[in-house]
C-alpha cells in the first residue's frame, strides 16, 4: 500500500514541476498612495510609497493649500498623512496631490 502511495506523490510533484503550479510567486501590490478627501469637519491628504505586502510604507512631503484670490496658500503640511480641520462652513478652494475641492471648509 506504502508503494502505491509514493507512486501517486510521485506523480503529483511530476505534474506540479511540469505544469509549474503552486511554484509561481505572487506579484506584490505596490506603487504611489496618494488621495485628498473631504469628510466634513477635516480634509485629509496622503502622499505614501508602499511597497506591499513585504516592503514598508514610506511617507512622502504632502502638503493642502487653501486657493486665495487664485494663490495658494499651504494650511497644513508633513509626510505621508496631512489633516486641515475646518473652521467653519464658507466654501473654499484647496488643493493637494493635483487634485482641486471647493468644500464647505473656512
Amino acid at each position: 500500500m506504502t508503494h502505491r502511495i509514493s507512486r501517486y506523490a510521485a506523480i503529483a510533484v511530476g505534474v506540479v514541476a511540469l505544469t509549474g503550479a503552486g511554484v509561481t510567486p505572487a506579484h506584490a501590490v505596490s506603487g504611489p498612495i496618494q488621495s485628498f478627501t473631504f469628510t466634513g469637519t477635516a480634509l485629509t491628504a496622503v502622499n505614501e510609497y508602499s511597497y506591499f505586502p513585504l516592503g514598508p510604507i514610506i511617507p512622502l512631503p504632502v502638503s493642502i493649500s487653501r486657493l486665495v484670490d487664485g494663490s495658494a496658500q499651504v494650511v497644513a503640511s508633513g509626510k505621508g498623512v496631512v489633516q486641515y480641520q475646518c473652521n467653519g462652513a464658507a466654501i473654499n478652494t484647496y488643493t493637494a496631490n493635483g487634485v482641486v475641492l471647493s468644500v464647505p471648509c473656512g
